[in-house]
């Protein structure tokens, strides 16, 4: 391994624990942040540690293929306590400012649609439900003047035909009580009649 590879390998190193130190960060404030252990944060941490582990073994092929030297640990070391001690607070307020910004940018577009898309949509089905609605109301109403012309004939017929049935005595039920109460009361008076000459 020449000198110009070693030198490039140290620096691929500490520029791989900078950013070593910056994934963590990352992945801090959007995985841990404000949340109590659970089985999948240790999965997350797996999968995540195993992420860089690729992308500095992919660096090391690239830069010297994948050949292992202790300095390249001590490389890595020092890259990720350079971002503490240098890169820490600056990244960690462009971070914020960055997920702020997003933050606000997708509720911007969100009110934007809503105001565009959503809500027009929405004036527009109670627009058309009111018109369907008052078009049925009219429809059904033409539908009952249509109905009542159409059987108005019917009705007329019933009623001539009606007119010209005979009635007969035991349909007018008013007359048959009639009748019958007064059997009843004549027949009371004449036995009260009856009983006052026995005395």
């Amino acid at each position: 391994m020449t000198l110009t590879v070693q030198f490039e390998t140290m620096l691929s190193m500490v520029l791989m624990g900078i950013w070593i130190g910056m994934a963590v960060d990352t992945y801090s404030r959007f995985i841990h942040e404000k949340r109590k252990w659970h089985w999948l944060h240790f999965l997350n941490d797996l999968m995540f540690w195993l992420v860089q582990a690729l992308l500095v073994f992919y660096v090391l092929l690239h830069v010297n293929h994948a050949e292992i030297r202790f300095y390249i640990f001590i490389a890595l070391i020092c890259g990720y306590a350079a971002y503490r001690a240098l890169f820490e607070r600056i990244y960690k307020k462009i971070l914020e400012w960055m997920v702020s910004a997003v933050t606000s940018l997708f509720r911007f577009l969100y009110r934007l649609l809503n105001s565009l898309i959503v809500m027009p949509i929405k004036w527009l089905v109670m627009l058309i439900s009111a018109i369907l609605l008052y078009v049925l109301n009219i429809l059904r109403k033409i539908i009952m003047v249509l109905f009542m012309i159409l059987f108005s004939p019917f009705k007329w017929v019933g009623r001539l035909i009606w007119r010209f049935i005979p009635k007969q005595k035991w349909y007018n039920l008013k007359e048959k009580y009639s009748k019958l109460a007064g059997f009843f009361i004549s027949a009371k008076n004449k036995v009260s009649n009856w009983k006052g000459k026995k005395k």
